[in-house]
């Protein structure tokens, strides 16, 4: 590292590096997605842990702790792995808001219990989109701690969508992401052309 390089400088090379990195994209920055969409999940299962009524705040109340320290576990243990490979990683709030794809809206905790709780669920669904990615980059980077640790944050992920489904009386897929979903919207898209 050269001494005559300031922190500003070396900050700003980050963020070019990161830009270039998302746009290609490699496993480090689809990564950066994942550590940002836990920290916005943790807030939002914590937010639902207080304000949920009904049934659902009775499965939070044995839930949302568990939830919050494994996906906290997940972040720390992604945040050490890609910083030990010279990957950058969300370190601000601006960073975690730019990369998270999950939604938040303050009005959601007046929402009904239940409700508050499926939106949960769909936010682990759609990390797994993230996690199902990096895990695919990190094999063909041959990363191979990478890859098992999303392939380990994938499995929790799914087990706790099967666990909320089952308590919300839904079947396994209902209301989440399909790619027969996707290719309905292309099929809507060619039939407007």
């Amino acid at each position: 590292m050269s001494t005559d390089q300031t922190a500003e400088d070396r900050y700003q090379a980050e963020l070019k590096q990161s830009d270039i990195d998302h746009h290609t994209p490699t496993a480090g920055a689809m990564t950066g997605h994942i550590i940002a969409n836990l920290f916005l999940h943790s807030l939002k299962i914590h937010q639902a842990s207080l304000f949920a009524t009904g049934t659902a705040a009775l499965f939070l109340d044995q839930k949302a702790k568990q939830w919050i320290r494994a996906e906290e576990d997940f972040l720390n243990q992604l945040d050490r792995l890609l910083v030990s490979q010279g990957e950058s990683i969300p370190t601000t709030t601006g960073q975690i808001a730019e990369y998270t794809m999950l939604e938040e809206n303050g009005a959601d905790k007046y929402r009904p219990g239940q409700e508050q709780l499926f939106d949960l669920v769909k936010d682990f669904d759609t990390q797994n989109l993230f996690i199902t990615k990096a895990v695919k980059l990190a094999q063909k980077e041959e990363w191979p701690e990478l890859e098992d640790l999303l392939a380990h944050l994938l499995a929790w992920t799914h087990e706790q969508i099967a666990l909320a489904q089952r308590f919300l009386n839904h079947c396994l897929k209902e209301g989440l992401y399909s790619e027969e979903d996707e290719d309905d919207d292309d099929d809507d898209e060619d039939d407007n052309d």
